[in-house]
């Protein structure tokens, strides 16, 4: 993986992990309610589903490579798209709201939670299916090369998690301020939409 690819997959997955989402939201009210590492350990397991997620899109497109490289431009072209759909989602999301209060649980349980909040979240294989063709070479996918998307992925994701946790527990007082989430969310959607189309052009 190149330094520009490692970068690109970086980012496509921090924008991606900081989109308004039943996880960002569990994130949210876990750092407002009871501060940083009960929502780290809940982000830790978001990330480890998604990890999951990844590693079958990431084989399956493996065993499937002959068919797909050939249309790579269309699948390049419709993950920025998917981009696209995603920032305009963002741009008309509903109203943040955070909880100030929330169930004691212990490291584990909140990791377990996590995982269970992303494996079920079907958006993910999704975004995955759209987008990981752009960036991975279907012909050289051996072990070594899933490993460093899966690395590369992973830090991606826990530092726009992460990033949410921090802000949230550094700022509280700023997400009660009025239309402050829907600010969120449009800058959330000029990003996404930025990125579909760096995608969907390169």
């Amino acid at each position: 993986m190149t330094i520009i690819e490692f970068f690109a997959l970086f980012f496509i997955a921090f924008v991606f992990v900081i989109t308004p989402g039943p996880g960002t939201l569990a994130v949210f009210a876990k750092s407002l309610s009871q501060g940083f590492w009960p929502a780290f350990y809940l982000s830790f397991g978001m990330v480890l589903g998604d990890l999951i997620y990844l590693s079958v899109v990431i084989f399956s497109l493996d065993l499937f490579a002959e068919l797909i490289t050939p249309m790579m431009d269309y699948v390049r072209v419709l993950g920025g798209v998917y981009l696209i759909y995603l920032g305009y989602k963002s741009w008309y999301a509903h109203k943040v709201e955070l909880k100030t209060r929330a169930e004691h649980k212990s490291d584990l349980k909140e990791l377990l939670t996590g995982l269970l909040i992303s494996l079920t979240n079907p958006k993910v294989m999704i975004f995955y299916i759209a987008i990981l063709p752009a960036f991975i070479d279907l012909t050289q996918v051996d072990l070594y090369y899933a490993l460093s998307i899966l690395l590369t992925v992973g830090v991606g994701l826990l530092a726009g998690i992460s990033l949410i946790n921090v802000g949230v527990v550094k700022i509280k007082v700023l997400f009660t301020k009025p239309h402050m989430d829907r600010r969120i969310n449009q800058m959330v959607a000029v990003v996404m939409v930025l990125a579909g189309v760096l995608l969907g052009l390169s």
